[in-house]
């Protein structure tokens, strides 16, 4: 579990004590920096989104004394944010509202919240795979196409299919992980 920045360094960061941010930022630059650059797929966007983000921590940091319950919660929404809207500046991803985010009506709040998150990172790792890997999961696991179908649509054999779907599937599974163990340590990072 990562370890959180203590009340008292946020107290100091929202009162502008510049030793604060420095504690801050070597915390959080790192694992921050890994979050985006999986999202984004290049070192140097991944660089220059991080630090965009931590200019930001350092212009509202007054409101992390009031407004804000959790900073890990803040600076994980804030680099997802940030990730996100890289992509979109570069035409990479449809705007959230585009896709078909579904979620379900008998859970609490944070189990929604938690789904619908889940949903986004799993889309947006799509999104991001190679153009064959990316049909052949979409045929498989949004239009329920078994293997043999997909590969007689596309004039693929069915070993290539299946090839496509194993590193599909492990290229989620480790993002998910990613995610996961940001997103439950200690609420975001």
């Amino acid at each position: 579990m990562a370890e959180q920045i203590s009340a008292d360094i946020i107290k100091r960061l929202s009162e502008g004590d510049q030793r604060a941010f420095r504690v801050v930022f070597e915390h959080y630059y790192p694992r921050v920096w890994e979050f985006v650059r999986r999202i984004v797929k290049s070192e140097t966007t991944a660089e220059d989104v991080t630090q965009d983000i931590f200019v930001k921590i350092w212009e509202r940091r007054e409101m992390f004394g009031v407004e804000v319950q959790s900073f890990n919660n803040y600076i994980y929404v804030m680099s997802r944010n940030a990730a996100i809207n890289s992509l979109r500046h570069i035409g990479r991803i449809a705007p959230l509202a585009e896709q078909n985010i579904v979620h379900t009506t008998n859970s609490t709040l944070e189990e929604d919240y938690y789904a619908r998150e889940k949903e986004f990172i799993i889309r947006l790792t799509v999104c991001r795979m190679p153009e064959q890997r990316r049909r052949i999961f979409e045929m498989s696991r949004y239009m329920g196409l078994d293997n043999q179908t997909i590969a007689t649509t596309l004039n693929l054999s069915k070993k290539t299919v299946e090839n496509h779907l194993t590193l599909a599937l492990k290229t989620l599974r480790s993002v998910l992980t990613v995610w996961a163990s940001l997103f439950f340590a200690g609420g975001g990072f």
